[in-house]
């Protein structure tokens, strides 16, 4: 998190002025003799040029950074541009901008007070040529990085590349690295230690759990998980030990970090949800862009397709503490069901979305496979209520994992597809999508 800040990237290209200024005694290894050929006026019209090209690229770079991520805010979704601060190129790109301006202007300073001495001037002026390098460097990345910056289509892209990384994470390090709580059951009576604060759960330090589960001779039990709400005074697990103290308590307390927002590291359906805000952005009137929701409906459901079943290492990492699996239903519930919702008028959307729960209702994972199945027969219900036309809920229904609508109120049971349509839902008066 603190490296990707781009303060932290610009005072480090800084320091590359106190760096030349320590290396001026070393003046002499410079295999080329340039003692005759450079003197104090070429170095200050050098580091002029710096000084002044970069104050004015660095509020050019600055403004069109910030006019891209308003746009992201404003076409995808408000939690797509705090995932677009964090990016790297551009962070690297400006970092060097701002890093080469304060660069040139401390090198001047020196310059001006005296501190250097003529000999000193080739390995200053090789120096700030190898930044003047960097500089030419990243204005091209810049001019290529432009190109997409902001746009529908590369925030999609820079969405799913962090929830890639994010459930990656999660299955090289299932239940966080501890074991399933699933398997193992909370003893009754041991105690709980509590959240002090309101907020998500935005990170479960299970080795820090395990070192004081360690400690202890004990086990820790986590019942949240990343991602979830936890109201002051909430469970958020329990500890197989006599009592807790007070110390003990905030120890424990530590090593879970909640905020006021969901954050992408460890909440892996947080990156998932964001994508399919873009895809509810893209489906509602003002913009009504369907094939958008059908792109991400389509990443979505590659990323679940490919999630393996969660299974403990037969080494965990964090083997005193017991965790939640990651919640494959409410995964699918949480990103592809909005979708259906507010594409409910949508033909192509509907016909993507049944095609997406055939092929996650053959899933490894039964929780996948059920959720699946039963959001088939909810969106299904969502396509009656939206869609027009017979002979397209037909075209609908033919791609449907499950064979029957949800209820759409307490008093309605389900209700089979051949009923609601009147006709066979295999119908062959179309014989495509």
């Amino acid at each position: 998190m603190f490296a990707r800040r781009l303060w932290v990237r610009a005072v480090l290209i800084s320091c590359l002025a106190l760096v030349a200024a320590a290396l001026t005694p070393l003046s002499h290894l410079i295999p080329i003799d340039l003692s005759g050929r450079i003197d104090e006026d070429a170095l200050t019209g050098l580091l002029s040029i710096l000084t002044n090209s970069m104050l004015t690229v660095t509020t050019f770079s600055l403004s069109i950074m910030v006019s891209a991520h308003l746009a992201a805010d404003s076409n995808a979704t408000p939690r797509a541009h705090r995932l677009l601060q964090q990016d790297g190129r551009t962070q690297t790109v400006i970092a060097t901008f701002i890093g080469a301006f304060i660069y040139a202007l401390v090198m001047t300073t020196m310059l001006n007070v005296g501190l250097f001495e003529s000999a000193d001037y080739p390995l200053i002026y090789v120096f700030t040529v190898g930044i003047l390098g960097l500089v030419i460097v990243a204005v091209l990345r810049w001019v290529a990085h432009l190109s997409g910056l902001g746009s529908v289509e590369a925030t999609i892209r820079r969405v799913e590349e962090r929830a890639h990384s994010c459930l990656k994470a999660r299955i090289d390090r299932p239940f966080l690295g501890g074991r399933s709580l699933i398997d193992t059951p909370v003893p009754g009576d041991a105690p709980a230690f509590q959240s002090d604060s309101f907020g998500f759960v935005q990170n479960i330090d299970t080795e820090k759990l395990n070192d004081l589960a360690q400690d202890w001779a004990a086990r820790v039990f986590v019942t949240v998980r990343p991602g979830d709400w936890i109201g002051k005074g909430g469970a958020l697990g329990y500890v197989d030990v006599e009592a807790l103290d007070e110390t003990s308590e905030n120890a424990l307390r530590g090593a879970i970090a909640i905020g006021d927002r969901r954050e992408y590291d460890q909440d892996a359906t947080f990156s998932l949800v964001v994508l399919a805000e873009i895809a509810e952005r893209a489906l509602s009137p003002g913009i009504n862009d369907p094939r958008t929701a059908l792109d991400v409906i389509g990443r979505i459901t590659r990323m679940v397709a490919n999630l393996p079943v969660e299974r403990e290492l037969d080494e965990p990492y964090a083997p005193g503490v017991y965790c939640q699996p990651m919640e494959r239903r409410d995964l699918l519930l949480a990103t592809l069901d909005p979708i259906a919702r507010d594409g409910r008028t949508f033909v192509e959307v509907q016909l993507a979305l049944q095609r997406a729960y055939a092929t996650l209702s053959e899933h490894r994972d039964p929780g996948v496979a059920d959720a699946a199945m039963a959001l088939s027969s909810r969106a299904l219900s969502y396509a009656r209520d939206g869609i027009m036309l017979v002979e397209d809920l037909h075209r609908v229904a033919r791609f449907a994992p499950a064979d029957h609508m949800a209820a759409t109120s307490a008093a309605e049971p389900k209700t089979s597809v051949i009923d609601a349509l009147g006709e066979e839902r295999n119908s062959s008066f179309f014989t495509d999508s």
